[in-house]
């Protein structure tokens, strides 16, 4: 039994195929076409025509005739990463091209998620004539509605779940799932849409020479929300995310700079997806989960240099995400001792606290679902409502769940793993009972052991700086393209140690016949007694190359291990 006490499935034992050749053929790229066409990324080839997706040509007829006549247009995005950068793309295209453009976003304590009536109701009066939403407004037909009554027009961007009724009033609806779409992938964010929106009407208004550069300059802020979103990274979102972080390495936002600095990425640094997964990200999430959401939009906006302004605002997304962390570490220590003392190994991990904040609850349930593997729902206690975010293992799809339950909530929306709620305290108890009775019949016909998914075992011939070549051709990784994971027996142990500020993560080495390589483990601290007592071990774990001050070597990143067998 291994450590984390995961089953390990190996998907290759081919014996007539090398390791990369493995790789490829677990993903499905068993042909030299599809070979190529993963491994040798190009922008320009592989970015598909945004004037495929439906309704583009009018959202851009529409945009043009609003700079044109200097009609007001008004961005609403949702409060997230995915809609704050997706904000942030449209503000900067439009205020390229000379629109008169403003920008909103909703407070998520204050405002809640998407459009309101309230919402429409000012932009009327303020002399709005264009309303274009980002990560939101599918769902929102009541408020389009309202909007066309009100002499509104609206563009919808978005990629939520399709609704069972539309907004058949807004003037375009760009959403690559909605029924008539022939756009070619339908995997994009938020901010994808967003960007898609912005190149289109860049292409169609710009020269030859500005439409490259500005169609570039804005791939640094499409890929924050791809990943932080978790987009699937395959197809288009691939290339928006490997040339964004190429365009992050040194960006053009300065404010985004500063960003990068207080979160220890020295200027010019070599980023990848942990840079927005684990840095950025959640400094700019931060700003929506426990305070207005305008400060991270500000800081993207900022171009200048030497701006103080934006400085400032860097410093307080910092201290936000100091303030979320704890908030984070304190509700879920509560929320452990509650799962131990009534659900632990139930079906459905719910719980619900009057002092869990809205923003973290999020958090609170991916960590859960991280630790339990189990669908979990949390939520804060407002009184005569609660307001609920869902997260789940991937044999359990949300949407559909709420949607079986949709009598019983007063709002509901999201994605297959991760959704959101407002339910009525009057309707708490049947929702809740119904929902654990729901679950338990679907895990009845599902197979939830833990697993982990292992490309192939590597010799020790194997473990060479051509194989870690390859390995980075294969990047950027994520979901829709899992980092390859390798099984390593045999190994001799030395050097044991906890490490990290908590001590909580642990290093040592391993010895094959030629090698003597490090070992990280994040997370696995507790685990070091077990490397004491076992001095040859299995190994399951991720073949990298670290940098350090300038020097490069092989490291494994360990992700389970067990006792060797012999």
């Amino acid at each position: 039994m291994s450590v984390l006490g995961k089953i390990w499935k190996v998907q290759s034992e081919d014996s007539s195929l090398n390791v990369a050749e493995k790789v490829l053929a677990n993903r499905g790229l068993k042909t030299k076409k599809k070979v190529d066409e993963f491994l040798k990324l190009s922008f320009k080839k592989g970015m598909h025509n945004p004037f495929l997706m439906k309704d583009m040509d009018k959202a851009i007829e529409r945009l043009k005739a609003a700079i044109k006549n200097e009609d007001r247009i008004m961005i609403f995005g949702d409060y997230d990463v995915d809609g704050i950068s997706g904000t942030a793309i449209l503000v900067h295209a439009l205020k390229l091209l000379g629109a008169k453009v403003s920008y909103r976003l909703p407070h998520r304590v204050e405002n809640g998620y998407g459009l309101s009536n309230e919402f429409i109701e000012e932009f009327a009066e303020l002399g709005v004539k264009l309303l274009i939403t980002v990560d939101c407004g599918i769902s929102c037909k009541e408020q389009i509605d309202l909007a066309a009554e009100k002499g509104v027009d609206v563009i919808i961007t978005d990629h939520h779940t399709i609704p069972e009724v539309i907004p058949d009033k807004a003037k375009a609806i760009l959403h690559p799932g909605q029924p008539g779409c022939d756009y070619p992938f339908k995997g994009l964010t938020g901010a994808g849409v967003a960007y898609k929106l912005a190149c289109a009407l860049i292409t169609d208004q710009c020269n030859a020479e500005d439409r490259e550069k500005y169609i570039y300059a804005l791939l640094d802020l499409a890929s924050l929300g791809t990943v932080a979103d978790l987009g699937p990274l395959n197809d288009e979102n691939r290339i928006i995310v490997k040339y964004g972080l190429q365009a992050l390495q040194h960006t053009h936002w300065h404010g985004l700079e500063y960003l990068k600095s207080l979160a220890g990425i020295e200027p010019g640094a070599k980023v990848d997806i942990n840079t927005i997964g684990f840095s950025l990200g959640p400094r700019i999430n931060a700003a929506g989960r426990i305070d207005n959401p305008y400060y991270a939009l500000q800081l993207l906006l900022y171009e200048e240099e030497e701006n103080d302004k934006a400085k400032l605002i860097a410093e307080h997304l910092e201290s936000l995400n100091r303030k979320r962390q704890k908030m984070v570490a304190d509700a879920l220590e509560q929320l452990e001792n509650r799962i131990e003392d009534d659900q632990d190994g139930a079906s459905l991990i719910m719980a619900w606290d009057a002092d869990w904040h809205v923003g973290i609850l999020g958090l609170l349930a991916a960590k859960c679902v991280e630790r339990h593997n189990a669908p979990t729902i949390i939520m804060q206690d407002f009184g005569d409502e609660l307001v609920g975010s869902s997260r789940g293992p991937q044999w359990f799809n949300l949407v559909e769940a709420l949607t079986e339950h949709k009598h019983l909530l007063k709002t509901f929306g999201g994605h297959t793993q991760a959704a959101g709620f407002t339910v009525e305290k009057e309707n708490l108890e049947e929702f809740s009972k119904s929902m654990r009775s729901y679950a338990k019949d679907k895990l009845e016909h599902t197979n939830w052991d833990p697993t982990i998914e292992i490309d192939c075992e590597l010799a020790d011939e194997d473990i060479d700086d051509g194989l870690v070549n390859f390995l980075e051709q294969l990047a950027p990784y994520g979901i829709g393209n899992k980092q390859p994971v390798f099984l390593i027996k045999n190994l001799a142990v030395d050097d044991v140690r906890c490490v990290g500020k908590e001590q909580n993560h642990l290093h040592f080495k391993v010895h094959t016949p030629t090698k003597r390589l490090s070992v990280i483990g994040f997370k696995l601290g507790e685990h070091e007694p077990f490397l004491r007592d076992n001095r040859t071990i299995d190994l399951v774990c991720y073949l990298e190359r670290n940098e350090w001050k300038g020097r490069t070597k092989l490291q494994l990143r360990a992700l389970d291990l067990a006792a060797s067998q012999g």
